[in-house]
């Protein structure tokens, strides 16, 4: 018996042993997706109102993140020298309300909860996991996010929301020169403000019908906060 239980630890350790530990060191951050060869190519960066999805892996395997607007987690089962598996798969299945987030959700969720092979390497940033299928399906991550996580902790309070005529973007910080932009719910641009902002902004939405907007903040540095808005 207490061979049969060294025989089992010791295969156990192995293959956590096989397994790359800078798998499990970060959150990853989707920047293309693609689940086969006849799939939708989805540039990440380019997917408007944007989006921030992730993928998360801990070594006991149990994976979750985001897609556009909804979360998932699974079990990996890992698959030496370097494949992964996935064994069980479960979503949140919110509509996003905006069709191209929609279909991006059911492309990276089509991949993700499939089984691939995995690479990590190194850019001028940080650390880049490369996924790939039998399909000629991938998926680039990378351990860092495409907006700046100073630009994101600024945290820009909006109000009134719902709001009527007017809508006000306040920060505790002077940003400086800002991009804003509002999208509909279908991710069609509507109209677009630069302003010197300082510590408040006002925009006026009095020409909008009812109905969920997005405010897309950008800054001089390309950095970007969404914020979604009610006009009644």
């Amino acid at each position: 018996m207490r061979t049969l239980l060294y025989i089992l630890a010791f295969n156990i350790s192995a293959i956590s042993f096989a397994q790359d530990p800078q798998l499990f060191d970060n959150i990853w951050y989707l920047y293309e997706v693609q689940s086969s060869d006849f799939g939708t190519f989805y540039d990440v960066s380019l997917i408007n109102p944007p989006i921030s999805p992730s993928l998360t892996i801990p070594p006991n395997l149990n994976y979750n993140g985001e897609g556009a607007c909804n979360i998932f987690s699974g079990t990996y089962e890992f698959l030496p020298p370097e494949e992964l598996s996935s064994i069980n798969f479960t979503a949140t299945t919110i509509d996003c309300g905006i069709q191209q987030h929609n279909f991006f959700e059911n492309e990276y969720f089509s991949f993700i909860s499939d089984k691939f092979w995995y690479t990590i390497t190194q850019d001028g940033q940080g650390k880049v996991l490369t996924l790939e299928n039998g399909v000629f399906g991938h998926a680039v991550f990378k351990s860092y996010s495409l907006s700046a996580s100073n630009f994101q902790k600024n945290e820009f309070l909006l109000y009134p929301n719902p709001v009527k005529n007017n809508l006000f973007l306040s920060s505790d910080e002077n940003i400086g020169n800002l991009n804003i932009k509002i999208f509909n719910i279908e991710g069609k641009l509507l109209s677009t403000q630069n302003t010197t902002f300082e510590k408040q902004v006002s925009i006026d939405v009095s020409s909008l019908v009812n109905g969920i907007y997005f405010l897309n903040i950008e800054d001089e540095s390309g950095n970007v906060e969404i914020k979604k808005f009610i006009k009644e």
